[in-house]
């Protein structure tokens, strides 16, 4: 089994070579990509960047998506977020985002000429490892009680039978998002996959998968900016049995 410890040497061995790094930057820019499209402009052999992927697959910092007989790659930012809770405190993070904030505006072109061309992605996957089990999971997915010590302090509302609505609402009793339940069938699905592994079986694998976004809307921007922070809070809640404290 991979500890923590050694998932994390993982990660740093992984960001640590620079192609490896520029790799997850085409990913930012365009999530969603074949090894042939990774392969352009990579400056490197198709066999390089083929064992650089398995290395990030391996960092969990790419997810994979078989489509037919195609691959595709997905930037995993919740590795570099439970890097960045371990080091920066709640009441460091405002200030080191400010700050980092005003680096890239003084940095970018003065004229606006830097312009992101990249398509939007149709689809957002992330993935974390939890040491749980797969019906403690379950419930902390699907039950209010626990919902609002990691999800944005949302109580979660749903039968969870196809068709029926799903809702998250506030302490107030306001509306915070909303949602049905369905299968399998596109276009705006989110899909929570379960697989224990490790031999006894006391990790979960948990990988939430948001597909049929209609260009970069303002649903997709949250999930880049928030899924994270919210998968982050549910395995500390789930492995400590205390809510993860961040900053509001």
């Amino acid at each position: 089994m991979v500890t923590y410890i050694a998932r994390m040497e993982l990660v740093f061995k992984a960001l640590a070579d620079p192609s490896r790094r520029t790799l997850l930057d085409r990913l930012f820019e365009r999530d969603g990509q074949t090894l042939t499209q990774l392969c352009q402009h990579a400056g490197m052999t198709r066999f390089g960047v083929m064992k650089h992927l398995r290395l990030l697959e391996a960092a969990s910092l790419v997810a994979t998506r078989k489509v037919g007989r195609a691959k595709f790659h997905y930037l995993n930012p919740v590795p570099i977020r439970l890097l960045h809770d371990r080091w920066i405190t709640k009441y460091a993070a405002r200030w080191a985002g400010a700050l980092g904030d005003l680096k890239r505006h003084l940095e970018e072109d003065p004229m606006g000429t830097t312009v992101r061309t990249a398509a939007p992605p149709l689809r957002h996957i992330q993935q974390i490892h939890i040491r749980t089990s797969p019906e403690r999971l379950w419930q902390a997915i699907t039950s209010a009680s626990d919902t609002r010590d990691y999800f944005q302090r949302t109580l979660v509302e749903s039968t969870w039978k196809k068709g029926q609505p799903l809702t998250y609402r506030n302490a107030d009793g306001t509306l915070a998002a909303e949602g049905t339940v369905i299968a399998a069938d596109p276009p705006h699905r989110v899909t929570w996959t379960l697989e224990p592994i490790g031999p006894g079986n006391d990790v979960c694998r948990l990988t939430v998968e948001h597909e049929g976004f209609d260009g970069h809307t303002a649903t997709l921007q949250s999930v880049q900016g928030g899924l994270s922070v919210i998968l982050d809070g549910l395995k500390t809640l789930l492995e400590t049995g205390k809510p993860l404290m961040t900053a509001h």
